[in-house]
Order: structure tokens, then C-alpha cells, then sequence
């Protein structure tokens, strides 16, 4: 499977930057992973720019969203400008390509 690294969704931080100002700034909570994961707009962005590699491989929608939920680290060093969005990617292809992606590409 080849999946490629489409453009930077300046449009997804930005989106997870509007939803972080809006949460509660209770003490002791941390809202970071909520707050990368509302509305799902990574997921929505990668999954229509890879669907077609990725269900042939037997991922479906749900699939993908099960096995991303195992890069919220990744996904919050992108967003906190530590990871590029080459290496954030990187981290999610591998994921796909290994091991926990294949066993749960073919789970009925």
C-alpha cells in the first residue's frame, strides 16, 4: 500500500486552536487530548485523502478511527509545533502498515 502525505491541514490546527480557547481551564484537567479528537477533523481530512488506498487493505472508517486513537501522542506533538507534519504522518503510516493496523484491517 503507498500512501502519500497530502498538504498540512493549517485548517485542522487552527480548528483544535478555536476548540482549546473554548474548553474549561478546570485545574488539574487536561483537555489536550479532547480537545485534538472533537469533531474528528484530522481523522475526516486523512480518511478522505487515503480512503482509497485504505479500503481495499480493509480498513473501513470506524477501523481507521480505532487504530488513530493509538497516535494521540503524535497527534498532540504536530499540533504543539515538536513534530512536522512529515514526521506526524510518518508516525500514522507506520501504525497503519504494522503490525496493530494489519489486526485490525482484517477484524470483522
Amino acid at each position: 500500500m503507498k500512501i502519500r502525505t497530502p498538504k498540512e491541514p493549517q485548517h485542522v490546527k487552527d480548528w483544535i486552536r478555536s476548540i482549546e480557547q473554548m474548553s474549561s481551564k478546570t485545574p488539574g484537567v487536561k483537555w489536550e487530548n479532547l480537545n485534538v479528537w472533537y469533531g474528528l477533523e484530522l481523522p475526516k481530512y486523512l480518511w478522505a485523502e487515503w480512503k482509497d488506498e485504505l479500503k481495499p487493505a480493509g480498513f473501513t472508517w470506524q477501523k481507521f478511527l480505532r487504530l488513530l486513537k493509538h497516535r494521540t501522542d503524535a497527534v498532540l506533538l504536530w499540533y504543539k509545533g515538536v513534530y512536522t507534519w512529515e514526521q506526524l504522518v510518518e508516525k500514522i503510516v507506520e501504525l497503519i502498515e504494522g503490525p496493530m493496523g494489519q489486526e485490525i484491517a482484517k477484524k470483522k
